[in-house]
């Protein structure tokens, strides 16, 4: 394994632009290790390792039936497309590889056809045409059709709307071909979603994915995240609509039109009402960024809310007897369609009563304010028993990678957030192969107001602007809050040089846009900081705004910062600062993503140098990164075009 990826090797004679990576080969081989004596694994591999082969090889190399869960479906995608054709002509051995998705993802036979029978428009029938064709069904495949277009959650089903074994197609269904493929392939590529959605099934004895050998988590430091959504209860006003919707739909008559459907939808009007008044008073009009806010508690104990609830839990436990009549006098596959509908009910019905009754020690409830509607959750504080239990120690073998799960080169934060015990796994960080002493400079300036200060919005502007004058534009500006990210847009809407700004556009359009257009610059927030992939000159320079620490006032923020201090930890150092500097190391790794990437990152916080604290974020940067407070040592360096020498920051 190690000569195929090596100087020389199949991999070299494959690969025209291959490049020798001594680092990837470490963790191939640790992976390989870990397979063979069945212990889990964390890996931090650095930007430009080549992460992907160093565990895909030695994966197929074992013989074991793997599983692949990646952060995003762009990487499950990327996978699928790039590196699976490679590995078929370097590894020596036939074997099978799937790619399985939510049943979103894949156009439904059912729905297509009952949407065609009426509606005869130009994106339907070439939706049609495609279905008959396409061996995926895989909603990646439809390039021409938008990501936001509503036309696809017309063609697809959710978990909860998937009728299963009895509807008449599911025999052609592509969400069923995709699940049988997996239960022969060696290799399954899945997204974390997914796999934890499989998780959650098996303890009701259904599954979504085959037994499996191991599992490798690509993008691993998201699986906290991935898993407290997974083991909340959640309710929401876009849940209700999409349940009275398909109710309608199914069922017909004076009892259902306007009598137990109209009761359903006007308590839970009612209730998210009295929701929403109580989420706005608590968090003013920072909620209607979708910011969490603490659910008051004893909420739904009293009162009108209390009355809402009530009213909405006898609404749905009458809708769902109704349905449930109705259902035993229908054939299939009518009845298999209530009997889904009288489920989801009163899966609702549990939902709101786990929320309201806030009686849970280890969950956290808070509320949610969007556009698209409210929603209540009841989210587990920590994951990591969890985890631990239901994922780590369930049989496959964990393999957990990512650029980012250390700080300061120490795992404790991740062991610690997912369960993983010094005993329970072994451990490997693998440096970028970068030149990062030649490649890249860091600007830490001293002379800015800290970002609490009044001050602070037009002096990051005015460095911003003098930043992006240095490179020309060529620019992404990460910010930690949607509301600074419109104050900067406001400020630097006259900057001579193409500006994009998050919410105008898609993700994807935005980033193809900035790829394609000379000089842009790009302002962002949240997903822009992870998993956007810009090598060349298009991007030569990062700013950072703030150090992204998670704001205190976030209800699961709070509760984890509650939970450390009861365990004698201090919250700061135990929860906010680990997770802020993971976060910085992720914007950071935006910059340098080739070998002759070059480029400067600014964090525009003064307190990364002027707070003990900030040695942490320094120490979980590459140690050879240069660095300088100095803006005109900024612009010599990237004038010249020369190696940096190292400035005292």
């Amino acid at each position: 394994m190690i000569e195929l990826l090596a100087p020389g090797g199949v991999l070299a004679r494959e690969m025209p632009a291959y490049e020798d990576r001594a680092e990837q080969r470490a963790m191939s081989a640790a992976v390989a290790r870990a397979l063979e004596d069945r212990r889990a694994l964390l890996v931090e591999a650095g930007t430009g390792t080549g992460k992907t082969l160093a565990y895909l090889v030695p994966a197929l190399m074992s013989g074991k039936k793997v599983v692949v869960s990646t952060g995003t479906r762009a990487l499950q995608d990327q996978i699928w497309r790039n590196d699976v054709p490679l590995l078929r002509r370097i590894v020596g051995r036939e074997f099978k590889a799937v790619v399985v998705k939510g049943v979103a993802n894949y156009v439904c036979r059912r729905r297509l056809g009952e949407l065609a029978s009426y509606e005869d428009g130009d994106e339907v029938r070439a939706l049609v045409e495609w279905a008959r064709h396409t061996t995926t069904g895989d909603r990646a495949e439809v390039e021409w059709l938008a990501e936001s277009a509503p036309v696809w959650s017309d063609v697809t089903v959710t978990p909860e709307t998937r009728i299963g074994p009895r509807c008449p197609h599911f025999e052609t269904c592509f969400a069923t071909r995709a699940r049988r493929a997996a239960e022969s392939a060696d290799l399954v590529l899945v997204n974390h979603h997914l796999y934890f959605a499989d998780v959650a099934l098996k303890a009701t004895g259904a599954r979504l994915l085959p037994e499996h050998d191991a599992v490798v988590f690509d993008e691993a430091h998201q699986l906290e995240d991935v898993a407290t959504e997974h083991f909340a209860a959640r309710i929401s006003s876009m849940r209700f609509g999409l349940l009275v919707r398909d109710v309608l739909g199914a069922m017909s008559g004076p009892l259902f039109d306007g009598g137990v459907v109209g009761d359903v939808e006007r308590a839970a009007v009612g209730l998210f009402a009295v929701a929403r008044e109580a989420l706005l008073r608590a968090g003013a009009e920072a909620t209607i960024e979708g910011t969490r806010v603490p659910l008051p508690p004893g909420m739904f104990a009293s009162g009108a809310a209390q009355a809402a609830w009530f009213r909405l839990d006898t609404a749905l436990e009458e809708m769902a007897r109704m349905i449930e009549e109705r259902g035993d006098a229908e054939d299939e596959p009518k009845a298999s369609v209530l009997g889904l509908l009288a489920r989801r009910a009163r899966s609702l019905r549990d939902d709101l009563a786990s929320v309201a009754e806030q009686h849970h020690p280890t969950r956290v409830y808070w509320g949610e304010l969007r556009p698209s509607g409210t929603t209540l959750t009841a989210s587990p504080v920590h994951v990591g028993d969890l985890v631990r239990r239901l994922v780590l120690d369930a049989g496959p073998v964990p393999v957990l990678t990512s650029a980012t799960l250390t700080v300061a080169d120490d795992f404790a934060f991740t062991r610690e957030r997912l369960g993983l015990g010094e005993e329970r796994a072994d451990e490997l960080v693998v440096p970028s192969p970068f030149d990062y002493a030649r490649q890249a400079l860091l600007y830490l300036p001293r002379d800015l107001p800290e970002p609490g200060e009044d001050e602070f919005g037009e002096a990051a502007a005015k460095r911003i602007e003098e930043l992006i004058a240095i490179t020309s534009g060529r620019a992404f500006v990460l910010f930690t809050s949607h509301r600074a990210l419109r104050d900067a847009a406001r400020r630097l809407a006259k900057v001579p040089y193409p500006l994009l700004v998050q919410g105008d556009q898609p993700r994807a359009a935005l980033v193809e846009r900035f790829r394609a257009t000379s000089g842009a610059v790009l302002l962002g927030t949240g997903s822009f900081w992870e998993g956007v992939d810009v090598p060349g000159d298009a991007l030569s320079l990062v700013v950072i705004d703030k150090l992204p620490f998670a704001p205190h006032t976030d209800p699961l923020i709070a509760a984890r910062m509650r939970l450390a201090a009861e365990r004698g930890a201090d919250p700061f150092v135990a929860v906010q600062l680990p997770q802020a500097a993971i976060a910085l190391k992720q914007g950071f790794g935006r910059l340098i993503r080739r070998r002759d990437d070059r480029g400067i990152v600014a964090v525009l916080d003064p307190r990364i140098v002027t707070r003990r604290y900030g040695r942490t974020f320094v120490a979980s940067l590459p140690a050879a990164l240069p660095r300088t407070s100095v803006i005109e040592q900024v612009r010599r360096w990237w004038t010249a075009g020369e190696p940096a020498v190292r400035v005292p920051a």
